[in-house]
């Protein structure tokens, strides 16, 4: 199966953000974000060229569309894709690379088409917030898992139980093959949507974009335990008033925030 890519240039802060809740309703089969770009992929059988330029009418987006061979796809993100250690806790490497030996926690993470590999900040911010949660024995969800490293780092830190969710098929797929390379048996990856779920949680990590987290977290109150823990980013720092007010109005407090660059991390109870 052949993929269309399609490259847009970020040229201001919120760009990404924006361009990732319009693809999220078009049947992408992912995302990948680097410093100034953010490529959107499509199997080349599904790919609607007329609704995509409908979509993003409004905001005057240009774009490069490329066709990729699905053979390639690999070679591609391998040539690209190198090791990443967060403080002495936790490294991330795809299997080609030689293990951590300076790191705690050692994950191996074949990427693909999946968000998280942890260069982007909003991921990084939330592997620093990780490596100071106590995990032991605590029921965990990972909302938007990408390709699943959240998770993973959750279940090698002694959670007793984590679910993984993602409205992307390819990051289900991918988030499971990396779960079993990294032995983690108690993870649980589907594409459940958030609202379906009754079960609930000591920690909830949301690496996800603003609309959603907007949109969302009255059920992600739903179904955390009392004095559970929710991590958040995804988030710009210009729209840190839009999340606050929302998540007040709730009940819940901020206890901490993280920011790199435009992004920033929060974690509320």
């Amino acid at each position: 199966m052949n993929y269309v890519k399609l490259i847009f240039e970020l040229n201001k802060p919120g760009d990404a953000d924006i361009l990732s809740a319009l693809f999220s309703d078009l049947n992408c089969q992912g995302l990948e974000e680097t410093e100034n770009t953010l490529m959107v992929f499509f199997y080349e059988n599904e790919f609607d060229e007329a609704t995509v330029n409908e979509s993003i009418q409004a905001f005057e987006y240009m774009y490069k569309k490329e066709l990729v061979p699905h053979e390639n796809w690999n070679a591609q993100w391998e040539s690209n894709f190198e090791p990443i250690r967060i403080n002495d806790e936790v490294g991330i490497r795809a299997n080609f690379h030689p293990p951590f030996t300076n790191c705690r926690y050692d994950i191996v993470i074949t990427p693909k088409m999946s968000f998280g590999t942890g260069h982007h900040e909003t991921t990084q911010m939330m592997l620093e917030f990780a490596c100071e949660i106590d995990f032991a024995n605590k029921a965990v969800l990972d909302f938007g898992c990408g390709t699943g490293v959240l998770a993973i780092f959750a279940a090698m830190k002694g959670a007793e139980s984590v679910k993984g969710i993602d409205n992307d098929n390819w990051s289900v797929e991918n988030a499971t093959e990396n779960c079993i390379k990294n032995k983690c048996p108690q993870i649980d990856i589907s594409g459940q949507d958030i609202f379906t779920i009754n079960n609930t949680f000591d920690i909830i990590l949301a690496n996800i974009n603003l609309n959603i987290l907007l949109e969302t977290l009255p059920q992600l109150k739903k179904i955390l335990k009392p004095k559970g823990e929710i991590f958040l980013s995804g988030i710009l720092f210009s729209d840190i008033q839009i999340i606050s007010e929302c998540f007040t109005e709730l009940g819940f407090r901020l206890i901490s925030q993280n920011r790199k660059k435009d992004w920033v991390a929060l974690h509320i109870n």
